[in-house]
């Protein structure tokens, strides 16, 4: 019975293996198209003025600050005991 499970083993490996090779060309192809469009569409707009990136870059800096600062209050919230469910010390009267 064994030697009939090992093929079957040794077939299931490279189904797997397959299967990660094939996905892995999937989401590479998917990221070349992505890119190439988001370049494409770059190129083709005309550039802006100093003042609108200064502005964006601000929004950006604001929102990396902002999320990261809403991550750290989570670990912390989690760290103190702030997410544990609430207890009660007084017994149930019926």
């Amino acid at each position: 019975m064994k030697a009939v499970r090992a093929p079957n083993h040794a077939m299931e490996a490279i189904v797997r293996s397959t299967n990660r090779w094939l996905l892995g060309a999937v989401l590479t192809a998917l990221l070349v198209v992505a890119t190439w469009y988001c370049v494409a569409g770059w190129q083709a707009t005309p550039s802006m003025p100093l003042y609108r990136n200064v502005i964006l870059a601000g929004a950006v800096i604001l929102m990396l600050v902002t999320g990261c600062g809403l991550i750290s209050l989570m670990f912390y919230s989690r760290r103190k005991g702030y997410d544990e469910p609430a207890r009660s010390n007084r017994t149930r009267q019926e």
